[in-house]
C-alpha cells in the first residue's frame, strides 16, 4: 500500500514543470477565473467552463475520452455544452469507425461534437483528444476548499464496462451532482478522481486546501487506479440530504473520512503521509488560490 502511496503522489506532481513555464499566461487573460496557477479540473473564464483530455490511445479515446472530459467540466459545477475532438489515424477506414464510437458517446450524454481535425500522417501513433465547452449553472466548486470538520464523499461508480454502461454511470452521476447543486447543498470543494488514482487526487485536494486527512474506509484497493467518480468535501450536517438526493438517482455514495487540522494523511491510526512530507508539497506544489474565490 505504500509503494502505491509513494506512486500516486509523484504523479501527481509529473505536470508541475509544464504549468510553471505557463505560469504566466494567466495575466493575459481579463475574465479568467480558474486557469494555470489553480491547476484545477477545468479552466473557467467567465461563465465558461472548458477542459481538454488525451491525447488517449484510440482503445481508450473511442470508449471513454468524451465521458472523462464532460466530467470535469460538471465536478465544477458547469453543463457540458459541446465539444471538438482531434484524432490521428492510420486510415479514413479507421476514422470513421472510430467516430462512430464518439457520436454513440455523444449522443448518449447529449453533447454535440460541432468540429476538430483528423488526420493521417505517416510515422505517428494513433491517438485522440477532445475539448467540451460548459456553462456554469452556479458558482464554480474548486478542488481546494475544504475545511476541518469536512466530511469526504465518494460519488459515484467506477466508470468502466463498454460505451453504453460508461455512458450510463457517468450520466447517474452527473445528474446526481446537478442536483446536489440545484438544492444548494453545501460542497466546499470538488475533484474528479481520475489521473494518478483516487488517493493522489484526495492529495491534490488536500495540498492546496493545507489540510490533512483520516481515512476511515478504502472505496477501492487499487488506490492509482483510474475511477471517473467524484470526491467531495462537505460539512458533516449536508450527508444525510446528500445520501437521499443519491439514493433518488440510485447513485452510489461512500463515505471514506474526514478532513483534519493537522498536516498528515492517516489511514485508521496508521499516518501515511507525514507532516513533514506535507509541508514539503505545499511548499513545491504550483498553485495559488483563484481570485474568484
Amino acid at each position: 500500500m505504500k509503494s502505491e502511496i509513494r506512486r500516486a503522489v509523484d504523479h501527481m506532481l509529473e505536470t508541475n514543470l509544464v504549468r510553471k513555464v505557463f505560469w504566466h499566461m494567466d495575466e493575459k487573460v481579463d475574465d479568467l477565473i480558474y486557469g494555470i496557477r489553480q491547476g484545477d479540473d477545468a479552466a473557467v473564464i467567465g461563465e465558461w467552463v472548458v477542459n481538454m483530455e488525451g491525447p488517449y490511445p484510440l482503445k481508450i479515446g473511442r470508449k471513454t475520452g468524451l465521458i472523462h472530459t464532460c466530467s470535469d467540466i460538471v465536478v465544477m459545477g458547469a453543463k457540458p455544452r459541446f465539444a471538438l475532438n482531434s484524432m490521428q489515424v492510420d486510415s479514413v477506414k479507421e476514422s470513421r469507425s472510430i467516430a462512430e464510437d464518439i457520436k454513440k458517446q455523444s449522443n448518449g450524454l447529449g453533447v454535440p461534437i460541432i468540429g476538430g481535425n483528423t488526420q493521417l500522417e505517416n510515422d505517428l501513433n494513433p491517438c485522440i483528444s477532445f475539448v467540451v465547452f460548459g456553462k456554469m449553472i452556479g458558482k464554480p466548486i474548486p478542488d481546494c476548499g475544504a475545511k476541518q470538520g469536512d466530511r469526504i464523499l465518494m460519488l459515484g461508480d467506477a466508470v468502466e464496462g463498454e460505451i453504453g454502461e460508461r455512458v450510463y454511470r457517468a450520466k447517474v452521476k452527473f445528474e446526481t451532482f446537478f442536483d446536489l447543486i440545484k438544492n444548494n447543498i453545501e460542497i466546499h470543494a470538488s475533484k474528479d478522481a481520475s489521473r494518478g488514482g483516487w488517493f493522489g487526487n484526495l492529495t491534490e485536494m488536500l495540498i492546496k486546501s493545507r489540510k490533512g486527512f483520516t481515512l476511515d474506509s478504502i472505496p477501492y484497493p487499487r488506490i492509482t487506479r483510474y475511477m471517473g467518480n467524484y470526491m467531495i468535501a462537505v460539512p458533516g450536517k449536508e450527508v444525510r440530504k446528500i445520501v437521499e438526493i443519491s439514493a433518488r438517482h440510485k447513485c452510489p455514495i461512500v463515505e471514506i473520512g474526514r478532513i483534519e487540522k493537522d498536516l498528515t494523511i492517516s489511514i485508521g491510526d496508521d499516518v501515511v503521509v507525514d507532516q513533514k512530507r506535507m509541508r514539503e508539497l505545499i511548499r513545491n506544489f504550483p498553485y495559488r488560490r483563484s481570485r474568484g474565490l
